[in-house]
């Protein structure tokens, strides 16, 4: 059979971080991952050190919505006639999880009884998990469906904090094992050997066409100014729960990782070709202006919609 380990975790939480993590710990065996990326463009998928690898990324959408689930389920059922023997998923940091298991169930009839359902890991992001939970339906129900519930990022949080977040993933889910890290830094062996996944009453996913929030994608085909880029990014990510992607600049290739305020411009190792930046709303179509607006400030003719 192949174990099949889901990784669910709101936007920015560090799903990414852990998957590399996985694969520099499973290089002698035959895996399989499924990438989930919210906007576009799969920005994810270039992020993984995936050489080898079965792989399939599944962009725009959540692969528990009906605007992609089609796809999700062609490529389980894809991956079961491999030779793998895990198969990990990273689900979009907007996912909604509670009806995986009838996915699964769904697609026996071609599959046969290929996959075990180890259990689902939900990532949590230290820094904004107070501050977000109460606003995203989605968020909740990631922590509702965890097997384990990994606080992330203790390094940047105080020890009350953690506490409070303890708590608080209590009330929601009595019975899941929380760890605590930074850098997502597990021992995924170990981890799978005793996580089983617990039998719980289906729900419908909260992920709907109509709940999805508005993302936007901004490209360039020529150099950006790198501290104009900054400028920019820090004037609009309050507005956005996330902002991920790549740009060419003055200073040589960057990765762009912003989760709300906290945003980050490093060196990429690759060589790229102008930029592609996906940014997902926390106020809806309103960020299309705010967008035009700041463009027009820092970046003027250099970065378009």
């Amino acid at each position: 059979m192949i174990q099949l380990l889901l990784l669910t975790g709101f936007l920015g939480a560090g799903k990414t971080t852990l998957l590399n993590n996985i694969l520099d710990g499973y290089q002698d065996q035959k895996i399989g991952i499924i990438v989930n990326e919210f906007g576009s463009v799969n920005v994810d998928g270039r992020l993984l050190h995936s050489q080898g690898i079965q792989m399939a990324e599944l962009s725009n959408g959540s692969i528990f919505c009906a605007c992609i689930k089609d796809k999700f389920v062609d490529s389980l059922i894809a991956l079961s006639n491999t030779d793998i023997e895990y198969l990990f998923v990273e689900a979009s940091g907007l996912a909604d999880p509670s009806n995986m298991p009838q996915i699964l169930q769904g697609i026996e009839h071609k599959t046969g009884n290929t996959y075990l359902l180890k259990g689902t890991v939900c990532i949590v992001d230290g820094e904004h998990f107070l501050e977000l939970l109460d606003l995203l339906p989605a968020l909740h129900r990631q922590v509702e469906y965890g097997d384990m519930i990994v606080i992330n990022k203790a390094d940047l949080i105080e020890e009350k904090t953690i506490d409070q977040i303890k708590e608080t993933i209590k009330e929601i889910n009595p019975d899941a094992e929380i760890g605590i890290t930074s850098y997502c830094r597990l021992n995924i062996p170990e981890m799978l050997e005793h996580l089983s996944a617990k039998p719980r009453a289906w729900q419908e996913t909260t992920n709907t066409y109509e709940s999805r929030p508005n993302t936007f994608v901004l490209k360039a085909e020529e150099f950006v100014s790198c501290k104009n880029l900054k400028e920019f990014l820090e004037e609009i990510s309050q507005h956005t729960y996330r902002i991920k992607g790549f740009s060419m600049t003055d200073q040589g290739p960057m990765e762009i990782n912003a989760v709300r305020e906290d945003v980050r411009i490093i060196p990429w190792r690759e060589e790229i070709t102008g930029s592609e930046i996906v940014l997902i709303s926390a106020v809806g179509i309103r960020l299309l202006s705010l967008i035009t607006s700041a463009l027009e400030k820092n970046l003027k003719g250099k970065l378009h919609l």
